[in-house]
């Protein structure tokens, strides 16, 4: 159904418009209502003026043929999308790829001269020519999706045709031109994708039959050329295998790396919270056991009360044994009483891991803004460990930075951390790591409810910010990001690539 849009052109305008009638009836590709319609909202001159430039009558004209063409074509790709053959899902892989498409279009093209100028260097039927020129050109086009059987055809044709039909015109190939492009690019194409193992076969092949069919005089330059051809797309193929294969394996190995430091934290984790809760729990089941002793005039029920507060807190440290396993020192510690029982390091060995980094030869400086009191055994062993780690760091990726480190008890009972170091004075010095210190920082300060982020600095240095429960009695509480008394970091503000871990809150 068509529509057209009445325009009343009055006496006045007529000449200027160039019509000599009126009205006049554009075509449009739907109805337009005065009211409502947007296209109708211009004044009367307006609709004048587009008519009498061709803005009006051609526009609108346009817009309904370019209606129809997209209508057609939309019908047109319906019909070739219900043909049977295309809808077949090998065919649809086929056409989804562009290399594929490309390479149909190379085959098209040489079909299209092949067919014409196979009398011209070979004394074929006219009846044999499109069969010739199929033979020639189609199995390029499955030089992406399937090179070694297209190549194998193109073979099979050249030896057929080169034995079988006759030249004309003193033509010194026994094949045509064309297929001496189809082959070459199928064998280029098959010896890139196939097998490494089959390269020699192809090789060999492709020379044979391409040398069988050259001339007398030009025999040793293919042989030299395809020879040629072949070591070095052998060698291309092996670089960039090993490439590849040595990709892989050091994804494989950093992978394999980090989950190891993880894994290896948290055992560690696990070891001091063992230590920890197995000192505090033995404590609890202690008291209890000998309350009704140490404490008078304890009743009957008070003493029951106890030795209940005794037997669960003997279960529950059974419970914690269990969970996290006792693990048993490396063969490389010393496996004596005095090394399990060894006092865990602290707040109060980080003035002395300090001073050991310090001797060493780095520029350390350690900053307490406040004394540090009550500060419970999982955070004090979290900031030794994070120090240590930070220290390690700087010492091994910016030798002969200055390395300042931040320590004061902040507000709503955190304990605030924050390493810095400016970039190294020798960056030959720098050495690698596998990148599994950050994570294992990170899963040490959620483990006791905190969080850690670390971040570049602007002159290139490297910053690690922690904030960490104080309090025994809320070490299990998580701390969120700790918006009041943070850490001043003196002149550095820390920017660029942040890698952060935090836990939720708990209570």
């Amino acid at each position: 159904m068509s529509w057209t849009l009445e325009v009343q052109v009055t006496a006045p305008h007529r000449t200027r418009v160039g019509f000599s009638h009126s009205p006049f009836a554009v075509p449009v590709d739907r109805p337009l209502l005065p009211q409502t319609d947007p296209d109708l909202t211009l004044r009367y001159e307006d609709i004048v003026d587009r008519l009498a430039y061709g803005e009006g009558r051609g526009d609108l004209m346009m817009k309904h043929m370019r209606a129809g063409i997209r209508k057609g074509g939309s019908a047109l790709v319906d019909e070739v999308r219900a043909i049977p053959a295309l809808s077949d899902p090998d065919v649809r892989r086929y056409f989804s790829s562009r290399m594929n498409v490309f390479f149909l279009v190379v085959a098209l093209t040489l079909f299209a001269v092949a067919w014409p100028t196979a009398s011209l260097t070979h004394d074929v039927p006219a009846y044999a020519m499109p069969v010739t020129a199929a033979a020639i050109a189609w199995p390029v086009a499955l030089s992406w999706s399937a090179p070694v059987v297209g190549w194998a055809v193109s073979l099979l044709a050249a030896m057929i045709i080169g034995s079988v039909v006759p030249t004309v015109g003193g033509w010194p190939w026994s094949i045509q031109v064309t297929h001496i492009i189809a082959m070459l690019v199928l064998s280029f194409m098959a010896a890139l994708r196939c097998p490494l193992r089959w390269l020699p076969v192809i090789w060999l092949a492709s020379t044979l039959v391409l040398v069988n069919a050259a001339p007398d005089e030009q025999r040793p330059g293919w042989i030299f050329g395809l020879t040629s051809s072949a070591v070095v797309i052998a060698l291309l193929r092996g670089l960039f295998a090993s490439r590849r294969q040595l990709a892989e394996r050091t994804r494989e190995t950093r992978a394999a790396e980090s989950e190891a430091a993880v894994l290896q934290e948290r055992a560690r984790i696990a070891r001091d919270l063992h230590d920890i809760v197995a000192h505090r729990m033995s404590m609890v089941v202690v008291m209890a056991q000998t309350a009704r002793y140490r404490l008078p005039d304890v009743s009957d029920d008070a003493a029951a009360e106890f030795d209940a507060i005794a037997t669960a807190a003997r279960t529950s440290l059974e419970e914690v044994r269990q969970l996290l396993g006792v693990l048993r020192e490396s063969d490389e510690t010393p496996t004596g009483s005095g090394a399990r029982t060894a006092p865990n390091p602290g707040l109060e060995q980080v003035e002395s891991l300090v001073a050991a980094t310090r001797r060493a030869g780095a520029d350390v400086q350690l900053h307490l803004a406040t004394p540090l009191a009550d500060v419970g055994e999982a955070s004090g062993l979290a900031v030794y460990r994070i120090v240590q780690e930070s220290l390690a760091n700087a010492t091994r990726h910016a030798p002969g930075a200055r390395i300042d480190i931040w320590l004061r008890e902040g507000t709503a009972d955190q304990v605030e951390l924050a390493i810095v170091n400016g970039p190294g004075t020798d960056p030959s010095l720098d050495l690698a790591g596998n990148g599994a210190g950050i994570p294992g920082m990170i899963d040490r300060a959620r483990s006791v409810g905190g969080s850690l982020v670390t971040a570049v600095t602007p002159d290139h240095g490297f910053a690690v910010r922690a904030w960490l429960p104080a309090s025994s009695e809320r070490g299990e509480r998580a701390v969120t990001d700790g918006s009041a008394g943070r850490v001043a970091i003196a002149e550095h503000s820390i920017s660029g690539r942040r890698t952060s871990g935090s836990s939720d809150a708990e209570g």
